[in-house]
């Protein structure tokens, strides 16, 4: 009896200790740039994406993502730091995070110190970030034509008895839009609507046949990509790589302008700008294949996987939020705001909850949109609603910490 005893009293000891190295999940982070949640499954029925739709049907699908900063170099750090743009200055696309952020160690050199395999493939991190802090054990980040090096790494973690980090970065959406004749064959005919967008792209006037030209070509560019995602879905899964690994796919940077306010391109806190795709599965997750509303930042993503892959803190401290109760409940009630900066200009913030998106650009008018009502960002309301304005104003003057989890 007494060794029954201490036997189950061990047993239910062992239970609660972390996971050893060997049971912890592996990550297959696959990233995706300047797409925007311009994919089927957000809604954007004409663009064909059918691998990624094929995912979200698999998978928690977060509907309301928004990076810090519309701008490659400063999302992707707060990203790979945890770190908020108000806490580390960094909005502009040469900022060095390490020489900003010297005690920050990157998400995947975090993995790598405890005990992950890491490996990198693609864009990852932007070169002129000044670099990574060793944190992949193969670093190519170079642009990905095909999926021949995305496939190998995949070999190459498939034989490792250690965890693993495995993050693969396509950057076909990133301008020139030049995609695969076979993608842009795939809008032959297809009409989009044009409403709104500005048929001035780089200082060339389109006429109508060539804004649809131009729109064939960025939503082509994304049907390549999609393919690219989806091959390396379905091999993982036909070797059963996916058993014990946490999928995540989405943007690691930030959104784009369809000519929306005149403009192509990125950098402002319009939600065109900040929002972006993210879907999360895990494996045997009886919530795979429902919807997450609740607003969710970039900045968030390293929290999370920390908790998920029960990882002890790094040294900085971490300024966003871990999801991973609603990937237990995606109806769950959550974030009351995001928090973005304007590309180059730190103090121009926006403030987005889930009806409103307050902007205060220094020197001009605070704007306010009806994110439900508009979601391009196209009325400014701000005179309709002046007790709407007066409440988020504070919000951003309370900083990030007051828009976090509702009660």
């Amino acid at each position: 009896m007494r060794f029954v005893f201490f036997f189950s009293l061990l047993c239910s000891t062992l239970a609660y200790l972390p996971l050893m190295a060997d049971q912890r999940p592996n990550v297959l982070w696959l990233c995706i740039e300047d797409i925007g949640p311009f994919l089927g499954c957000y809604g954007w029925e004409a663009v064909k994406t059918p691998e990624l739709d094929r995912l979200s049907r698999d998978a928690v699908l977060f509907e309301d993502v928004h990076c810090n900063v519309a701008l490659c170099t400063p999302s992707r750090t707060s990203v790979l730091t945890g770190i908020r743009p108000s806490t580390s200055g960094i909005v502009k696309i040469d900022d060095d995070w390490q020489t900003m952020l010297p005690k920050a160690v990157s998400l995947p050199r975090h993995f790598k110190d405890n005990g992950y395999y890491v490996h990198g493939v693609g864009k990852i991190y932007d070169g002129r970030c000044g670099g990574m802090d060793n944190a992949f054990h193969v670093d190519d980040n170079a642009r990905l034509e095909t999926n021949e090096r995305p496939l190998a790494a995949l070999d190459l973690v498939a034989g490792k008895t250690d965890p693993w980090l495995l993050m693969i970065g396509w950057k076909q959406v990133h301008t020139e839009w030049t995609p695969q004749p076979w993608a842009y064959a795939e809008y032959e005919g297809v009409e989009f609507d044009p409403d709104a967008m500005s048929r001035n792209y780089r200082g060339k006037e389109l006429d109508a046949a060539g804004l649809q030209d131009l729109l064939r070509n960025f939503f082509a560019y994304i049907t390549e990509v999609d393919r690219f995602v989806g091959e390396i879905v379905r091999e993982a899964e036909s070797r059963g790589l996916l058993e014990n690994t946490i999928l995540m796919v989405g943007s690691m940077d930030h959104g784009f302008s369809l000519g929306w306010r005149g403009k192509w391109g990125k950098g402002n806190n319009y939600d065109m700008e900040t929002m972006v795709p993210l879907m999360v599965r895990l494996p045997e997750n009886p919530n795979n294949g429902r919807r997450a509303p609740g607003i969710v930042e970039l900045v968030d993503l390293y929290p999370t996987l920390l908790e998920l892959c029960e990882l002890p803190d790094p040294p900085q401290q971490l300024e966003g939020l871990s999801f991973v109760p609603l990937l237990d409940n995606p109806g769950k009630a959550w974030k009351q705001a995001a928090f973005t900066h304007k590309a180059y200009h730190l103090n121009d913030v926006g403030v987005k909850t889930k009806r409103w998106n307050l902007i205060a650009d220094l020197g001009q008018p605070l704007q306010l949109y009806d994110r439900q009502a508009d979601p391009i960002n196209l009325v400014d309301v701000a005179t309709e609603y002046p007790e709407v304005v007066k409440e988020l104003r504070e919000f951003i003057n309370l900083g990030w910490r007051h828009g976090g989890p509702l009660e």
